[in-house]
């Protein structure tokens, strides 16, 4: 961060990392059962307690350095980047997220390292939940981003939800867009 973050900020950051690495663990399996060649990770986060004596002064988010290019796949919003084959894979994997949630979240603002032209091993950081079940976490736009992933992000399924058996949502806009 560019700026200093309380505790609890790094605590829903790891707890949302450790959210999407669930969805995406159910996701592989639902490739593999499929033997479609890709899997998708999150780099496991932790948080680091800055201690003089035995009080905390401070703390910080860190994570494994990984070396390669990092890639924008989407966003939280409306912005998808479409040059990618990961993008496929990760929109795939957002609108699992959603099915597999019943119909109440949905893994967004996808970023990282991707191996073997986007077919390969798919390693992601800091996603971002769209949810429901609203919370103060001022990235969550709970069913305003649900409509944003569906009608601007995944606008049609693609060869790897036909193949995972995905169903097309009717996600309408929500009164307070």
């Amino acid at each position: 961060y560019k700026e200093q973050k309380g505790l609890w900020h790094h605590f829903t950051d790891v707890e949302r990392q450790m959210t999407a690495q669930h969805y995406v663990t159910e996701f592989n399996k639902r490739l593999h059962e499929q033997k479609i060649p890709t899997q998708i990770f999150y780099i496991p986060s932790t948080i680091l307690l800055i201690l003089e004596g035995k009080t905390i002064k401070g703390c910080i988010s860190v994570e494994p350095y990984i070396l390669g290019e990092f890639v924008k796949l989407s966003n939280n919003t409306k912005v998808v980047k479409t040059e990618y084959k990961a993008t496929e894979y990760g929109l795939a994997y957002g609108h699992f997220s959603y099915e597999y949630s019943n119909h109440k979240d949905v893994v967004v603002d996808l970023q990282g390292w991707v191996t073997g032209n986007g077919k390969g091993l798919i390693y992601l950081t800091d996603p971002q939940i769209h949810s429901v079940d609203q919370n103060d976490v001022t990235t969550n736009f709970g069913k305003k981003g649900i409509f944003y992933f569906f009608n601007h992000q995944h606008v049609k399924c693609n060869e790897i939800c036909h193949r995972l058996s995905l169903t097309r949502p009717s996600v309408e806009k929500p009164n307070n867009s």
